[in-house]
């Protein structure tokens, strides 16, 4: 599978699609495959190094956080910790296992809510717009089936982000580099707002969101994200309209969702941040 972003010149991605540069070449070699010698694995890049770090964002990005948990006063609410996806490519390649979808063209930070998505919850991802604050070209934000690992909705800074964080922080000059965006069933009187159907994501699947932030600006690999806020997942239920549906069975799938990930904790921002 090979996928491309945004094109910025539409004659120049009809002429791309047109002659794509991509060819797949299946070679079955005659000889037992034990006696064949692989090519030698060429050097990693290394990811693109900003000078700064985002910790310039991180009284604004509490305050963010405080606002919308605010916005939630009066219903059962649940913040869940975000974790770095880092695989270790050179190991996978030298062991010829799977390295799932890492790379170093972007950073990936996944959170795993640990709640159900019923139709009385709603989520909110709150995080950096990398993009506003110079750390990639291209960021986006999406919501999976955490047994499936199929993507139900997803938003990017070409459309979402960039204004989201007025509500909560109307007079911060950093706003524009924030975004909280909502999840819900039904986003009729919501402005920022994802709706997921349940006919697209059932109120008893397992949910999982991942963050990718695509090419340092100022590189060709994509930031460090040991030096980048990750994003944070906010759960509101209204226990008023429907009880919570948190069963044994669920936390069981969690365990096993968990076990697909090659994680490290993140360890420099510590949640929730009051």
């Amino acid at each position: 599978m090979m996928r491309t972003a945004f094109f910025d010149d539409a004659e120049e991605r009809d002429n791309y699609y047109q002659d794509v540069p991509l060819s797949i070449l299946r070679i079955t070699p005659k000889i037992a495959r034990q006696s064949i010698s692989p090519l030698p694995r060429p050097p990693r890049n290394p990811r693109s190094v900003n000078i700064t770090d985002q910790s310039y964002l991180l009284a604004s990005y509490r305050e963010l956080g405080r606002e919308v948990r605010k916005d939630l006063f009066g219903v059962k609410e649940l913040e869940s910790n975000t974790k770095v996806i880092e695989a270790e490519p050179d190991l996978c390649i030298d062991d010829r296992t799977k390295c799932f979808f890492e790379n170093t063209d972007a950073a990936y930070f996944g959170n795993l809510p640990g709640t159900f998505f019923p139709s009385n919850g709603h989520f909110v991802a709150i995080g950096v717009n990398h993009v506003e604050a110079g750390y990639a070209r291209y960021s986006t934000v999406s919501l999976y089936n955490a047994a499936s690992l199929i993507a139900i909705g997803s938003f990017t800074n070409m459309n979402e982000m960039k204004g989201s964080a007025d509500r909560y922080l109307p007079d911060n000059p950093l706003r524009d580099q924030l975004y909280a965006i909502s999840f819900r069933r039904n986003c009729t009187t919501y402005s920022h707002c994802i709706e997921v159907p349940e006919s697209s994501l059932g109120f008893l699947a397992a949910t999982v969101f991942m963050e990718r932030a695509y090419l340092d600006p100022n590189g060709s690999k994509g930031s460090d994200p040991a030096i980048m806020l990750p994003f944070r997942i906010i759960y509101g239920e209204d226990p008023s309209l429907i009880p919570s549906l948190w069963k044994s069975g669920a936390q069981g799938l969690y365990k096993r969702v968990k076990g697909l990930f090659h994680t490290e904790e993140i360890n420099s921002f510590q949640w929730p941040l009051e």
